[in-house]
């Protein structure tokens, strides 16, 4: 679960369809801060409908009645929602026309799904995809964090053509296209692409489709033979860290809680690549920093800001280590 702190440097919802000029940046709703004008605006947006009375309250419009949110602006469909309820109802679609579809993918823990008579159970970073035009309850085991992609049928034809019995099927995290969207999606989430324009979020969208589409097409996990056990483990501890990398706590010690191993597990995982935990973090860090800083179109961005954002507490730290890894300070990539 990301820091309050950060949580409170982020900006807020906005009611309003942004300009097109406007910059592509991740932003988080909090429920407890959430106006009652901003749930009805996202509650007409993700179930189709306003709550009036006692129904605008905190978490009435998030998804799982989550604490907090995590998606873009502008919207491109994706979203995080961090400390959801269990069991939570998604309502129906009051049009049976209206289908609505999302994918779903428990980060943690597990989610079954019902709906109709139809049961399917997902294991941390499986995967779902659901018609939403039916009530679908979610009962979430020991979860932190969900994440969801709505699905817009006509960038994807293969949805309409997906029988009943073939939707709410599991599909295994070793999936191909699954592990490459997950990434794709972690990195829009973070605002790690520039996308500053409507014809690149309109790309990012269609690239998020195709790569649902890649994985609807081919079920099957990657054969046993085709990755090491231990490489798969540690390309799943990389991946693990990449979304954990803002976490001032991240350590290995956390890391090694969510996989019940120890500690000498993990560093022995990366030893095999001659580093260390710390190292890797290290890397990542200044790597997303650099990033931050050679996309900025903001004046108003700061060296500071960007080193507490990829998860720095030290900016005397952050500097040393910047010049030591690119040879170059922070305010000269910023500035060039």
């Amino acid at each position: 679960m990301h820091d309050k702190a950060a949580v409170a440097e982020m900006p807020r919802l906005a009611i309003t369809e942004p300009a097109e000029a406007e910059s592509f940046a991740p932003f988080w709703l909090v429920s407890s801060e959430a106006a009652p004008e901003e749930i009805q605006a996202l509650a007409h947006k993700v179930f189709g409908r306003v709550p009036a009375g006692e129904d605008i309250r905190a978490g009435a419009a998030l998804p799982f009645a989550a604490r907090s949110m995590l998606t873009t602006r502008p919207d491109i469909g994706l979203m995080s929602c961090f400390s959801p309820v269990t069991p939570w109802i998604w309502p129906a679609r009051r049009s049976e026309q209206e289908s609505r579809y999302i994918l779903v993918r428990p980060s943690d823990g597990r989610c079954v799904i019902e709906q109709a008579g139809r049961r399917v159970s997902l294991r941390a970073r499986d995967a779902a995809v659901v018609d939403l035009a039916g009530e679908t309850r979610f009962t979430l085991v020991e979860l932190g964090r969900i994440d969801l992609i709505a699905l817009d049928p006509a960038r994807l034809p293969a949805l309409a053509q997906l029988a009943t019995d073939e939707l709410m099927l599991a599909i295994p995290r070793g999936n191909r296209g699954l592990q490459v969207l997950a990434h794709y999606g972690a990195l829009l989430l973070r605002g790690l692409f520039p996308l500053n324009s409507m014809p690149l979020r309109d790309l990012a969208i269609g690239h998020v489709h195709d790569l649902v589409g890649v994985m609807l097409a081919d079920r099957s996990a990657p054969l046993a033979a085709a990755t090491p056990r231990r490489g798969g483990r540690l390309a799943a501890i990389k991946a693990d860290i990449e979304t954990r990398l803002e976490r001032r706590e991240l350590s290995i010690d956390l890391i090694a809680g969510l996989y019940g191993v120890t500690p000498r597990a993990i560093q022995k995982a990366f030893g095999a690549e001659g580093r260390t935990f710390s190292d890797y973090v290290l890397e990542r860090r200044l790597e997303r920093a650099w990033l931050k800083l050679m996309s900025a179109e903001d004046d108003a961005i700061t060296i500071s800001g960007v080193a507490f954002e990829v998860g720095f507490g030290d900016l005397s730290y952050f500097n040393r280590s910047f010049r030591k890894r690119f040879g170059c300070s922070p305010s000269q990539v910023l500035a060039g």
